[in-house]
């Protein structure tokens, strides 16, 4: 059986007071402390291998699970964080005949140093393994650009066949640290569920759901879980892409 833990990202720094430090934030001082108590909750229950996406974000929240089980971690830039928001509007351009890719102004907005190479993430935390399940760019935020629905949907669902086809043999429980609507898109999927523009499943900072998958079946064992967050801890903001805050 193949358990699967889809957690949330900790709180952000851009939501706390006073935040200018740019796009793809960090966590904030109590998304830190939710960070530990999510790793806490892992090392309580036990996982076996670890995934995350490649935002600054979900680093932070999936290092304390590392810390704390030692468990192989895996960084996968296209379990990141998509714009769901902007879906309605790159849809309009696109109906009205716009050919929508990476763009000099793209460019510009996204080099900044919150946007680290994955190359360079890799030496920067110097314990996760940068192996993709698919071709994706060093600038890994570049396929995340203008993104629609449909291109979000696919690269969730890829996801999800690596994972089940790198895991079928083994009776494993695997972390997934992810975000708000990626998160969502994934449980969406599993539940067998048609795509939305709206989150269908909400999670707060730091929540937990859990999916088993068994002989081809898939179960959804609870979602949301915020037992290990005490009442005062427990934020949920709202879920932004790569140019939000």
């Amino acid at each position: 059986m193949i358990r699967m833990y889809i957690i949330r990202h900790a709180q952000p720094a851009s939501q706390e007071p006073g935040y200018d430090g740019g796009p793809n934030p960090p966590l904030g001082q109590r998304g830190l402390v939710q960070a530990e108590r999510v790793g806490a909750q892992m090392k309580k229950w036990g996982v076996d291998r670890l995934y995350s996406s490649s935002m600054q974000r979900t680093l932070e929240t999936a290092r304390p699970i590392y810390e704390q089980t030692g468990v192989p971690w895996h960084v996968w830039p296209a379990i990141s964080e998509t714009d769901r928001r902007g879906w309605p509007r790159i849809r309009e351009r696109l109906a009205a005949g716009e050919t929508i890719g990476w763009s000099a102004e793209d460019r510009l907005r996204h080099e900044h140093p919150n946007h680290v190479p994955l190359g360079a993430l890799r030496e920067r935390f110097g314990v996760f393994t940068a192996d993709q399940p698919f071709d994706w760019p060093d600038q890994w935020w570049q396929p995340l650009t203008n993104e629609t629905r449909e291109q979000a949907y696919q690269r969730a669902e890829d996801s999800i066949r690596h994972l089940l086809q790198r895991h079928e043999h083994e009776d494993v429980r695997i972390a997934i640290v992810c975000h708000g609507a990626l998160g969502s898109i994934l449980l969406t999927l599993l539940a067998g569920s048609p795509p939305c523009d709206h989150n269908l499943f909400s999670q707060a900072h730091a929540a937990i759901s859990a999916v088993d998958i068994r002989d081809g079946h898939t179960q959804i064992k609870f979602v949301n879980y915020v037992g290990h967050l005490p009442e005062d801890e427990i934020t949920e903001g709202v879920e932004f892409g790569l140019g939000g805050f």
